[in-house]
C-alpha cells in the first residue's frame, strides 16, 4: 500500500477489525483512497479529523479501485473512498459528483469548442502517466463516456501529473482529468467537458459496520457534513 502516513495498527478483533490500537496503545484508524481524485478533494477533511483527533493514527493508503473493496470486506481498511455506486453487503454515501473533462493545449482546435463528443475524441492521442494509478484513471474516464468501447488512444509516460500537463499544454496530446482537478492545471491548458451520458460520476465513501464506532463515526461525520449538495 502507498502513500502511508503515520500508520502502525494490530488487529484487535473489533467490529471494525482496521479501527485498532497502535503500538502506543492508542487508536489507529485505514482509510483507503483511489488515485488524486479522492486524496486531493477530500485533504481538507483529512486535515480536519487528524486536528480534531489528534491521537487517532491515521493510515492514508492510496490504492487501485480493484484492491479498495476486498480490503474494506478483509477488515484491512475502516473506510474505502472511490467512484462507484452503491455495493451489495456496504454501507455507503456519495461525497461528491464529479466529471470526465479534457485538458488540451490551449491552441487545439477543440478548445474553440464549449464542449466535445466522444465522436470527436476518437483519432486523439491522450497522454497517460504510469504514475500515481494514472493509466488506471484513464480507463475509468474512458470507460465512463464510452461504456462499451476500449480506453481512448492512449501513450503511456513516466512523468508525474504537472510534467505530463506540461506536455498537454505545449500541443503533445491531450488528457482526461477529473472537474475536481481543473483549479490546479496550469493556465496554458484548456479544460473542456465532454458531451456524454456517462460524462458525470458518483464518488461515495463505503464502510462495513452497521453503526461505526469511534473514530470511524467522527470521520465519517466530517465527511457528510462538507459533501457537495
Amino acid at each position: 500500500m502507498a502513500e502511508n502516513y503515520h500508520y502502525s495498527m494490530m488487529m484487535a478483533g473489533m467490529e471494525n477489525a482496521s479501527i485498532a490500537a497502535n503500538t502506543d496503545g492508542e487508536a489507529a484508524l485505514a482509510v483507503g483512497l483511489f488515485a488524486s481524485i479522492c486524496r486531493d478533494r477530500l485533504g481538507d477533511e483529512l486535515l480536519a479529523f487528524a486536528r480534531r483527533c489528534p491521537t487517532v493514527g491515521l493510515g492514508v493508503h492510496e490504492m487501485p479501485r480493484a484492491a479498495l473493496l476486498p480490503a474494506l470486506e478483509a477488515g484491512e481498511l475502516a473506510l474505502a473512498v472511490m467512484p462507484g455506486t452503491a455495493r451489495p453487503g456496504l454501507r455507503s454515501a456519495r461525497l461528491w459528483t464529479d466529471r470526465v473533462m479534457i485538458a488540451m493545449g490551449a491552441d487545439h482546435p477543440l478548445a474553440a469548442r464549449p464542449m466535445v463528443t466522444v465522436a470527436e475524441l476518437r483519432e486523439e492521442i491522450f497522454l497517460v502517466s504510469r504514475q500515481q494509478h494514472g493509466g488506471e484513471m484513464h480507463r475509468l474516464l474512458s470507460h465512463c463516456i464510452r461504456p462499451l468501447a476500449p480506453a481512448l488512444n492512449g501513450v503511456l509516460l513516466d512523468l508525474g501529473r504537472a510534467r505530463l500537463m506540461e506536455r498537454v499544454a505545449g500541443g503533445a496530446g491531450l488528457a482526461l482529468v477529473c472537474a475536481s482537478h481543473v483549479d490546479e492545471l496550469d493556465e496554458r491548458v484548456a479544460v473542456r467537458p465532454v458531451d456524454a451520458p456517462g460524462a458525470s460520476f458518483p464518488v461515495s465513501a463505503y464502510w462495513t459496520a452497521q453503526s461505526p464506532a469511534w473514530p470511524l463515526s467522527e470521520l465519517l461525520r466530517i465527511l457528510l457534513s462538507s459533501r457537495a449538495p
